[in-house]
């Protein structure tokens, strides 16, 4: 549990469900789906949800890439936070949302695992947020990608991978009074 004052409360955290970074994501339609399951038994439990959306490089505002998914779209008049950078806390006031929302524990799900999700999940912990990564709830492209070792060999890296390191990384991340999860989206409580 957090060392924060006061009573614990969870935020459902919807990191990029996008267009653009999901549209050749591993298990997409899987992915999507248990996100939408999460987004419904949030909003079922009073628990809030708050949405994150790319907004730099190919993610102009408005173009199609940009677009969140419509099957976990947010309704019109809920605040989506627009970000510029990998990290949501990153010169947005995402920090803010959840200091009003008495937020402790943050369950993150979305898209790009090596990417946004990585680099929300570690900020999340450094920043004293209790975190749950929800291990099938997050995505990214495919790849495969090439990796350079440092003896000048390349290996290929797809997504699995990420994946699984990504959720590794998560759970064996500690900071002091911060608890890490990473479970299954049906293994997620609030």
């Amino acid at each position: 549990m957090s060392t924060r004052p006061g009573e614990p409360r969870t935020v459902l955290l919807v990191v990029d469900v996008q267009h653009g970074n999901t549209a050749d994501a591993l298990d997409r339609d899987g992915v999507v789906s248990r996100i939408r399951g999460l987004i419904e038994r949030a909003r079922a439990d009073d628990v809030p949800v708050l949405w994150i959306q790319h907004e730099a490089g190919p993610f102009v505002p408005g173009s199609d890439p940009w677009q969140i998914v419509e099957a976990v779209r947010p309704p019109d008049g809920e605040a989506v936070i627009g970000k510029q950078y990998l990290d949501a806390f990153v010169e947005t006031d995402l920090r803010d949302r959840l200091d009003v929302l008495g937020a402790t524990r943050l369950v993150i799900c979305g898209a790009a695992t090596d990417a946004c999700i990585r680099s929300t999940a570690a900020r999340s912990q450094v920043e004293g947020y209790d975190t749950v990564l929800v291990a099938d709830g997050h995505t990214t492209d495919t790849g495969p990608w090439p990796l350079d070792l440092p003896d000048g060999t390349t290996v290929p890296v797809g997504a699995r991978e990420m994946i699984a390191f990504t959720n590794f990384f998560v759970a064996d991340t500690d900071y002091p009074g911060v608890t890490t999860e990473v479970v299954s989206a049906a293994d997620v409580t609030w």
